[in-house]
């Protein structure tokens, strides 16, 4: 089984976020770098130190990116409605 990247985070907060939008709706994922992000100060308040290099990616099976990009994509994505 093929796995694709189907997002990438410096910030703790959203990759929970991410996990569990993804758990609510039965996607297989696997994240590496999670462990990481809590070795280093990155993140918004760091100027996104970690975004050089220190970062959690998500993967999903191949068959089931195109669902997991779209659910990631209402969860990330701002709301025009409330701007």
């Amino acid at each position: 089984m093929a796995y694709v990247d189907v997002f990438r985070t410096v910030d703790v907060t959203t990759l929970a976020v991410v996990k569990s939008v993804l758990d609510s709706a039965g996607i297989t994922y696997v994240v590496q770098g999670e462990s990481a992000l809590s070795l280093l100060p990155v993140g918004p308040l760091w100027g996104g130190f970690g975004s050089a290099g220190v970062a959690a990616t998500i993967q999903v099976p191949e068959e089931e990116a195109e669902e997991a990009l779209e659910l990631l994509r209402e969860v990330t994505e701002p709301d025009p409605d409330t701007e």
